[in-house]
């Protein structure tokens, strides 16, 4: 036998002997990974009005932490689990804990399902934990969307503007869309929503994140086809920012204005998908649309602007992000103050009897009459064909 395999044969007999776990002793072992901690203080408010720190993004990425780290963060009163790094924050990871880096490179903590408060000066610290599945699952979604017209299929595609169907929905009487407020000459996308808006025949917007103030605005700098809707006063402007579960009076006006007012009716907020898409499912639950229905349709918008494919991992996860979580927050109102507290990788909406859960949400949550409720599916849909249990 050679000398140089007489160790070999040693470790060999001893493995068989005594079990494969004392070969751990003689093998050689990966050194564990570093724990980087960086500690910052609160600066002030983000661009969400969440905790920016005095830490620049540059500082994690020159230890080699890369976007789509998942990070524990320490705040003066409490800890969270599985922040995720990202870079302006757009939407997809609905009610996680992020670590965003915002425009000036600095970075802040927060969630867009509750705020999170630190006071300023006070002490934070950002400890990398891991690597965050979901994100490594969505590298369309994490490219961002461009604003040229070239880079995607059709009008409507650019301009993430489709009809809302399913259910007992009538033809043409619901639209979603990017906003068709802004200035043409900083988003090129809102010429393509008015012409798409006039082509549908609308005749009322809903324009969610919008106030009375900045759709007065719009009117007096921009024109279009659903300017002049503004101009006229069909439109309702809530003001409903990212926090929209809590803001329950807002979503509220909304479904007044539906019963209010007569269609088409047009539903955007900034960009047509996450309050767009919270109210659409909403509405859409109302007027017995099934899972798969709400599904695409909630999905669609990501689809559009990041040029997802339909049916794969990434589309599979950007349900499991939009649809299954704010169906669960329809379904079980009383979760929604501790949005916090919720595992969210362990949810499961299969078994939700979602026109019931949307009713209640509505008599329930919201504290809307049972007449107001019926009132607003019977203009989405004529007559109701659903009974409450």
């Amino acid at each position: 036998m050679n000398s140089d395999s007489k160790p070999w044969v040693a470790i060999l007999l001893v493995v068989i002997l005594f079990g494969a776990p004392v070969l751990s002793c003689f093998w050689p072992q990966d050194a564990p990974e570093e724990e980087l901690t960086f500690t910052g203080k609160v600066t002030g408010l983000s661009s969400y009005n969440q905790p920016k720190l005095d830490i620049k993004a540059d500082e994690l990425f020159d230890k080699g932490i890369e976007l789509g780290a998942e990070f524990r963060v320490e705040t003066q009163d409490r800890t969270f689990e599985d922040a995720i790094f990202m870079k302006g924050y757009l939407g997809l990871f609905m009610f996680d804990i992020y670590v965003n880096i915002e425009n000036d490179g600095y970075v802040s903590i927060g969630c867009m399902g509750k705020l999170i408060t630190a006071d300023e000066g006070s002490e934070i610290t950002l400890t990398k934990t891991g690597t965050s599945d979901r994100y490594q699952k969505t590298p369309q979604y994490n490219k961002g969307y461009t604003n040229n017209r070239a880079d995607y299929q059709s009008d409507e595609q650019f301009a993430n503007f489709y009809e809302v169907t399913g259910g007992d929905i009538k033809p043409g009487i619901l639209y979603r869309s990017f906003s068709p407020l802004y200035d043409p000459a900083k988003q090129s996308r809102s010429p393509y929503v008015n012409e798409l808006a006039e082509k549908a025949n609308i005749k009322f917007e809903i324009a969610l994140s919008y106030s009375d103030s900045s759709v007065a605005a719009a009117v007096k700098s921009l024109d279009g086809y659903c300017l002049d809707l503004c101009e006229n006063g069909d439109y309702v402007a809530p003001s409903m920012g990212y926090l929209y579960f809590q803001q329950k009076e807002k979503t509220v006006k909304v479904l007044d204005s539906i019963l209010e007012n007569d269609g088409a009716y047009l539903i955007h907020c900034n960009v047509g998908r996450d309050r767009t898409g919270f109210t659409c499912l909403l509405l859409q639950a109302l007027c017995g649309c099934t899972a798969d229905e709400m599904k695409a349709d909630e999905a669609k918008a990501f689809c559009n602007l990041c040029n997802i494919e339909v049916g794969s991992e990434e589309y599979r996860a950007v349900c499991a992000s939009t649809y299954d979580r704010n169906m669960f927050l329809i379904a079980n109102p009383d979760k929604i103050d501790d949005i916090f507290e919720i595992d969210w990788k362990n949810i499961d909406v299969s078994s939700v009897d979602t026109y019931s859960a949307a009713y209640n949400y509505c008599t329930g949550y919201l504290g809307m009459s049972e007449s107001d409720v019926n009132g607003v599916i019977a203009k989405l849909c004529g007559e109701p064909n659903h009974s409450q249990a």
